[in-house]
């Protein structure tokens, strides 16, 4: 009797570690997953921006003179 427990517990075992994955694109998370994405590139864009302008406060601070400070 123990043995069939044995051989059902490493049967489900294997068959829990399939590789089989499906494209997400084909899943009811597919909208989800598209808006994730969009978001993500406008949180790209957005530090993209930051950096830029991060980027020209230092210049513009660096290019003062003396004086000014």
């Amino acid at each position: 009797m123990r043995a069939i427990y044995v051989v059902m517990a490493l049967a489900l075992l294997l068959a829990a570690c399939d590789e089989q994955k499906e494209d997400v694109k084909d899943t009811v998370f597919a909208p989800q997953v598209k808006a994730l994405e969009k978001a993500r590139a406008v949180e790209n864009t957005l530090k993209q921006g930051a950096e830029k302008e991060s980027g020209a406060i230092e210049s513009s601070e660096n290019s003062e003179s003396p004086d000014q400070r």
